[in-house]
């Protein structure tokens, strides 16, 4: 009989790219029965893996309590699971309770949650943004070592338990084959350069439309959600929207040919306190389909991607513009990244060694 493993999420949609994809798909490819809840969603199964939705509080202060302390732990107390894997910060408290009922826990932190805070702009008052900041580390210095693993994603987070001993799963992407995704037929009256993700504010997408306005070389291809539909028309009222083909939101799974159908991708990034030190999925994606890649100029970003990428000032449209326009017309340039992205690509930056180290995290909690 499989080994019943639940994961939690009271944040995240149920087809989330790490959570769905990745790990919970790849738990149900090794033989575990699982289970995703996630506040919100419609029940259904997927890939194998039974997706429950349960009422969660869209209030960032209920959700932080509320869903936690009833609503994520009564719903998971009814899978009676070996292993209960979760996902947001709000569910320490679950954590904690279900580790009080005889349960294995493991707390998987997606991201500096004490820096992320110092950048939310829904939270006006910086030093509200600092006292929150200082109230996080705390409550992750008291809880966490109760868990009986931890998975971070990144290594730099891993760095801020030490004692723990967590597991890194980087957010490599699933890579498909290169010569295995499929063409699609889309119309290029001149070179694309692609971003893939959330378009929002604070992920450098103003500036990035006012590089468009200059830029003659290429046209801008634009695949996620935006922020807001007041966002997405504020974007649209700018001259560089003109350059901007709007791709709307497809599956995380299926955003590959349209990265291949590219020449070239973009991640300009701001320079908030969680973006400097992330390595974000995207260029991996890009690196993936075989794409040059122009991203923010962090030394972070820098350190690890070496020459596979191009780094501008995400701040500076000219700068942006200039890069895009200098690449695109550098046929040979283009050709060498893709080449050299591709062998990345194969050897470093690829889901299936970060999988290896998740199974074996489940081993080990097991036994």
């Amino acid at each position: 009989m499989p080994i019943k493993v639940c994961h939690i999420t009271t944040v995240h949609q149920a087809n989330d790219n790490r959570i769905f994809f990745k790990e919970c798909t790849s738990l149900t490819d090794a033989g575990y029965e699982v289970v995703l809840l996630c506040a919100n969603a419609i029940s259904s199964v997927r890939n194998g893996v039974q997706i429950i939705g349960f009422k969660g509080h869209r209030s960032r202060v209920k959700r932080f309590f509320l869903t936690s302390l009833f609503s994520a732990y009564n719903e998971a107390l009814k899978i009676n699971a070996a292993v209960y894997h979760l996902h947001d910060p709000e569910l320490v408290w679950t954590g904690l309770l279900l580790k009080l009922s005889g349960k294995k826990v493991i707390m998987d932190v997606h991201e500096n949650n004490a820096a992320a805070i110092l950048s939310r702009p829904y939270i006006k008052a910086a030093f509200t943004r600092k006292l929150l900041s200082g109230l996080i580390k705390s409550i992750e210095a008291i809880t966490l070592p109760f868990f009986n693993g931890i998975v971070t994603a990144r290594p730099d987070i891993s760095d801020l338990f030490p004692k723990l001993n967590p597991v890194t799963v980087r957010n490599f992407p699933i890579l498909p084959d290169y010569d295995q995704i499929p063409d699609i037929s889309l119309e290029k009256g001149k070179k694309a350069i692609i971003y893939v993700g959330g378009a929002t504010r604070i992920r450098g997408i103003i500036e990035l439309i006012e590089a468009m306005d200059s830029v003659e070389s290429a046209e801008l291809w634009i695949l996620g959600p935006f922020e807001s539909q007041e966002f997405l028309q504020e974007c649209k009222s700018m001259n560089g929207w003109r350059n901007v083909r709007y791709l709307g939101i497809v599956e995380a799974d299926k955003i590959f040919p349209y990265i291949k159908a590219a020449d070239a991708g973009i991640i300009t990034f701001l320079p908030l306190p969680n973006h400097i030190t992330t390595l974000a999925t995207k260029p991996f994606e890009y690196i993936a389909c075989g794409l040059p890649v122009i991203m923010s100029n962090f030394q972070y970003w820098k350190a690890f991607f070496g020459e596979s990428a191009i780094y501008v000032d995400p701040s500076n449209s000219t700068e942006i513009a200039k890069a895009i326009d200098e690449l695109m017309h550098d046929d040979q340039k283009l050709l060498t990244k893709k080449k050299m992205n591709l062998q990345l690509d194969r050897e470093e930056y690829n889901w299936q060694k970060e999988k290896e180290k998740l199974l074996k995290l489940y081993q080990k909690v097991l036994n």
